[in-house]
């Protein structure tokens, strides 16, 4: 049986708001070489509002990063997109004083020929992939951002409905059915700092 002690000083605040890694199950158990088999990862990062006021925070763009004992990067190819994608108003959370929430993302560990790769779509549909990986252990942060503090989403009478920043909403002639405007949403880019996981056969 496997033992793992995980590191506990993961966390980074910023005027107030604390960001902190979380993989649920930090010892990942990787199948021999079989090409096709995939082995699903939960990760993710867990907001505290350390503030005295609510805070908007949009749960959508954000990838990881994993990091070799030797403190190197692996390496990553991406971002591919393939088709564009835009948030919902259920990826918008809104955090009360001294309130938390996690946000879980997923990927997976495959096995291409000899080599162990981990593939990730994000919510923003964009497609990453980093490798090789062997048996051992990394770390693993998480990059998370949002450039705007203001989003609306509005519906036409064409029956369109798209949820994109204020500064970007297209020009048109459709008569707006209803307009929900979701206003200071937190602003910047972070990453989070590395958290331990295992791979193991």
């Amino acid at each position: 049986m496997s033992s793992f002690k995980s590191n506990s000083n993961n966390t980074v605040e910023v005027d107030g708001i604390q960001f902190e890694t979380v993989i649920p199950k930090p010892i990942v158990l990787i199948p021999a070489k079989q090409p096709g088999i995939k082995t699903q990862v939960q990760f993710g990062i867990r907001i505290t509002n350390n503030t005295a006021n609510p805070r908007n925070f949009l749960l959508f763009t954000a990838r990881p990063e994993f990091i070799q004992a030797n403190k190197q990067k692996i390496p990553h190819s991406g971002p591919l997109v393939n088709t564009a994608a835009s948030p919902e108003l259920s990826d918008f959370k809104l955090l009360m004083p001294e309130e938390s929430l996690t946000f879980l993302l997923e990927g997976c560990f495959e096995w291409f020929k000899s080599e162990l790769k981990f593939a990730f779509i994000g919510k923003d549909a964009t497609h990453w992939w980093y490798g090789n990986f062997e048996l051992g252990t990394y770390s693993i942060n998480v990059i998370y951002e949002n450039s705007y503090p203001t989003w609306e989403q509005a519906s036409w009478g064409d029956g369109i409905i798209s949820l994109m920043p204020m500064r970007e909403q297209p020009k048109n002639n459709y008569l707006t059915l209803e307009t929900i405007k979701i206003e200071d949403v937190w602003v910047g880019k972070i990453f989070t700092s590395p958290l331990e996981f295992r791979l193991i056969q």
